[in-house]
């Protein structure tokens, strides 16, 4: 995991009296978090190219980045998991990837692994900037008259901007029609105006001065399936050169990637978080690893305890630290932050961190899946909310939207129900058109087509390339690379995207086979909200006039903060606002980038 960063200037001239080769190694420097082993430039026919390097494979300096030939340049934020399979005598993934690329420059989807790159082919002057077809690694990029810029942050954007006398606005409308409604923004926008995301499974490609998006085919090779699939998990197990834990929980998910990595002998430090709402769950997760002889398994169990964060003066100085922390705003993942900040503090060397990310959406885990039939059905009568109260939303939100299907219904199940109501019907239908324009621009065209007639498949794609995108992985990536570590997500595996959707009874009957292990509701990553009200409330009403400025009163008022959620999204903003936002000096009233 590592940070790139690119720039081409377009016109000199309006870049002002900056020096541009020292603005943009300052600019570098804002990602030096991603990777502190080693931050190098280069400049190549007057194109710049960056990188972070946090080292995992290959622990040495032939492998720092970039890397240049005569003939081609390479900067590379990822993992090639199965590099040593391909390319035995390379000594890193990323070395290993150059050639991969000299020979196959188009087969970019056989890379398994997550990835974000730029590659230069120096000869005929085109730069191909890709990312995984799942949206893993962040690839932001930014282009007026003066320069066009890719990054892997937003902040190294932001501070060249700055730095030739730019400003960037605050996209008020993601603001109000995506994190409104489900606590995130979509890509392909961001929070920042004219700072777009590359999608998922696309090539941005510069030739010159023109930039032209390309959207990739996703195939459907002979062998996909169980073996190949197995393979991806295996390699992501133990395709490291550096120590790793498992963020281990009585759940289905990490419960099967710890006898998955048993297996392969990947010798992870194992660790559940106790504290808060995870009281209690240490207990659990000791009682099913007393069945595992972990010496022998090459593990060693850590439990992370902390007494003092349930007091409301450290939230409230954890939420402000946690809204600098955040490139872009997010109403969950605070409890993510505190985990790995725990963690880091335990294991201060430490460099790879696993999650059972990806199980619920790849296996059908959420209560989105199994509900749908049913509400499905509720849906065709008109009062049916009479008999279930929550179908309201449902109701009233089909009657605004003027349709109904599994896109419509896991649309209205994801937003706040605060805001699927008839006064906010503009919204609504807004956030809407956003959201659909985001999934057909991320997933695979393939996938749509073939299971367009299977509504289990169709919400599998929908939870992994909308609310998995666009929050759990952007949050993941942004926190883990905080605190110096690589988050790996093993059970999004490309290989399992066609797997039918089974609750996760695979996994169980898998796990159940081979161990005593039983199975608990994970508690550990729940926010402490029943601490927080008083803190929410202060920070609504210390910032009122902020909120109200970019969302509104009609938004802000008290009726839509009567629900606990919507008051820790609307202070998480808050916060975020008054951190990374400050007001325009020359007019006096556009919110810019502070």
């Amino acid at each position: 995991m590592c940070g790139i960063f690119f720039c081409k200037i377009l016109d000199d001239a309006g870049c002002g009296p900056a020096n541009l080769d020292v603005l943009f190694s300052s600019s570098l420097e804002k990602m030096r978090y991603r990777g502190e082993d080693n931050v190098a430039v280069r400049k190549i026919n007057g194109l710049y190219f960056g990188h972070s390097r946090l080292a995992i494979n290959g622990l040495n300096p032939g492998s720092n980045q970039p890397v240049v030939t005569d003939d081609y340049a390479l900067i590379f934020n990822g993992e090639y998991y199965n590099y040593k399979e391909n390319y035995a005598h390379k000594g890193s993934d990323t070395l290993a990837l150059f050639d991969h690329l000299l020979e196959k420059p188009n087969a970019h989807s056989s890379v398994n692994g997550p990835y974000a790159y730029a590659w230069y082919d120096i000869k005929n002057g085109k730069v191909v900037f890709r990312r995984d077809v799942f949206g893993e690694k962040p690839l932001y990029y930014y282009k007026d008259a003066n320069i066009f810029l890719v990054s892997s942050t937003l902040k190294s954007i932001l501070f060249f901007v700055k730095g030739i006398g730019g400003r960037v606005q605050l996209n008020i409308d993601a603001l109000r029609f995506d994190y409104v409604l489900n606590g995130f923004i979509r890509e392909p926008e961001t929070v920042w105006q004219g700072i777009y995301e590359i999608p998922p499974n696309h090539s941005l490609v510069l030739n010159g001065i023109d930039i032209s998006l390309k959207k990739e085919s996703f195939s459907f090779p002979s062998d996909f399936g169980p073996a190949v699939a197995e393979s991806y998990l295996k390699y992501s197990l133990i395709t490291r050169d550096v120590d790793a834990a498992l963020l281990l929980s009585s759940g289905v998910d990490s419960s099967y990637l710890l006898v998955k990595s048993i297996e392969a002998g990947a010798g992870l430090s194992l660790v559940t978080y106790g504290g808060g709402d995870g009281y209690g769950e240490v207990s659990e997760v000791e009682n099913n690893l007393s069945f595992i002889d972990l010496k022998d398994a090459g593990c060693e169990f850590s439990p992370l305890q902390k007494v003092s964060e349930g007091h409301p003066g450290f939230i409230s100085e954890e939420i402000a630290f946690y809204a600098g922390v955040m490139e872009q705003p997010t109403s969950d993942g605070l409890q993510v932050h505190r985990i790995l900040q725990h963690l880091k503090s335990e294991f201060p060397h430490l460099k790879v961190v696993y999650s059972g990310l990806g199980g619920d959406e790849i296996f059908g885990g959420y209560p989105s899946f199994k509900n749908y039939q049913l509400i499905n059905i509720l849906a065709s009568i008109p009062n049916s909310f009479l008999l279930v109260p929550k179908m309201r939303r449902f109701l009233e939100g089909r009657k605004i939207l003027g349709e109904w299907g599994v896109m419509a219904y896991y649309f209205l199940y994801r937003a706040d129900s605060c805001f699927v109501k008839k006064e906010h019907k503009d919204t609504l239908r807004e956030s809407y058109r956003r959201f659909k324009k985001g999934v057909y621009e991320s997933v695979p065209s393939e996938l749509m087509e073939r299971y367009k007639g299977c509504s289990s498949m169709q919400l599998k794609l929908l939870e992994t390339f909308d609310y998995c995108k666009n929050q759990l992985l952007r949050d993941m990536d942004n926190i883990s690379m905080h605190h110096g570590v690589e988050a790996r997500v093993p059970l999004l595996n490309p290989h399992l995207i066609m797997q039918p959707v089974d609750n996760k009874k695979g996994l169980k009957e898998y796990v159940e086979a081979r161990t005593k292990i039983s199975f608990g509701k994970k508690k550990g990553f729940s926010i402490l909200d029943h601490d927080c009200l008083e803190i929410y409330k202060n920070s609504l009403s210390s910032n009122q006039e902020v909120l109200n400025a970019v969302f509104g009163e009609k938004v802000c008022n008290i009726n839509c903060l009567l629900d606990i959620g919507a008051m820790r999204k609307f202070s998480f903003i808050a916060e975020w606002l008054k951190v990374n936002v400050a007001v325009c000096d020359v007019d006096g009233e556009t919110l810019v980038a502070r």
